[in-house]
């Protein structure tokens, strides 16, 4: 087992010439050193004789960079689906018309309130004038009066 332990220096060149026949001549005995050489040797040969391509970083983020980009109303409709967008949409729409037509919980404004205060103050006067007239002339006294007020 000392002679596998030679196995690194051997495949690196730092064993001296006792050294590398003693390797050798322990390598046709020793199945786990040839398994390894192989491997190795396969390796080795796989290295040399691939073609490196050169890594051109650089042009890869400048290509990134300058690339023309979708505007951002295009990617958020790119984002949505017609189905479910146009269901949401009808829904939204099938509420908002329910809340808008709900009678009762609208807001009232000063002004109606005055309105309607005031038409019914007039009722009232108009109804008490109205029942104290007693004849015809006292009718059209009346009339020429409430003209003439307004």
């Amino acid at each position: 087992m000392r002679t596998c332990e030679l196995f690194d220096k051997y495949r690196d060149g730092e064993l001296g010439a006792a050294g590398q026949n003693e390797f050798q001549s322990h390598l046709p005995v020793c199945e786990n050193c040839r398994t390894k050489m192989a491997l190795l040797n396969g390796l080795a040969y796989v290295l040399k004789h691939e073609e490196m391509k050169p890594l051109d970083i650089a042009d890869q983020i400048a290509r990134k960079a300058f690339q023309k980009g979708l505007s951002w109303d295009a990617l958020v409709v790119s984002w949505m689906r017609p189905g479910p967008v146009l269901v949401a949409l009808s829904l939204m729409l099938v509420l908002f018309s329910f809340l808008w037509l709900l009678p009762g919980n609208g807001q009232v404004s000063a002004y109606t309130e005055y309105e309607k205060l005031m038409d019914e103050a007039e009722s009232i006067n108009s109804s008490a004038s109205l029942s104290q007239v007693s004849s015809e002339n006292a009718l059209g006294i009346w009339l020429q009066q409430e003209g003439n007020s307004q």
